[in-house]
């Protein structure tokens, strides 16, 4: 239940927030990375993290069925939320809602990681990274909304029985999978959580990452 973030460099340029969103708890960890060509995402990807997380917290069985349960109830709330903005739905959508998610939950001796859209996720030591698809166009929930749509459905990465599941955004797809499996396997977050962070700060830096840059990890 530990996270970490930093602001891409190509955002510090051109003086962008970061855009992705994290929400971590005991039992959930979820990460959202905000769609770039839109520079009010942030708003979507970190609220939706937090929808989501809480969302997630409530389920106490994990079966097949969850991933599409769980973005069920995000596009509900995204419905609502877009509503509130006022008359132009489809165009407040992708001012403010366009993220993508990746979730991991634990409940008992199972655990499960699913999303929607790029990123990486790691269990135990195995990584695997999410390719955005053709023409870098990840499939963003808020797509499910939209009129001309294509209905993304969510993916079940992991369901089984692991120590340690991480999540992170594409932002930290650059670095080798050594330092990444390194990063993840930080000692000592019980005693002090904000070294993820430091640590984090120290390889944005000295890898010089492009994009925002999130972990959230679940597990000791």
């Amino acid at each position: 239940m530990f996270q970490a973030t930093h602001v891409g460099r190509d955002h510090v340029r051109v003086g962008r927030n970061n855009q992705d969103g994290v929400f971590s708890s005991p039992s959930v960890v979820v990460v959202t990375d905000g769609c770039s060509s839109h520079p009010q995402s942030e708003v979507g990807a970190l609220l939706g993290a937090r929808f989501l997380g809480h969302w997630l917290t409530t389920q106490r069985e994990l079966t097949a069925d969850l991933p599409l349960r769980a973005i069920d109830a995000l596009c509900g709330w995204l419905s609502q939320s877009t509503l509130a903005l006022g008359p132009e739905v489809e165009a407040n959508l992708e001012r403010y809602f366009l993220f993508t998610c990746l979730a991991a939950i634990r409940v008992g001796e199972r655990a499960m990681i699913f999303g929607l859209g790029d990123g990486a996720f790691c269990v135990d030591d195995e990584l695997v990274r999410l390719e955005a698809g053709p023409d870098n166009a990840p499939p963003y929930c808020a797509y499910r909304l939209t009129t001309q749509g294509s209905r993304p459905e969510p993916q079940l990465h992991f369901l089984g029985a692991a120590t340690r599941l991480a999540v992170m955004t594409d932002g930290l797809n650059p670095l080798d999978p050594v330092r990444l499996r390194a990063l993840i396997a930080t000692a000592g977050l019980e005693r002090n959580p904000l070294t993820l962070q430091r640590r984090l700060n120290v390889l944005a830096e000295t890898e010089r990452f492009t994009d925002d840059a999130t972990l959230a990890v679940l597990g000791s």
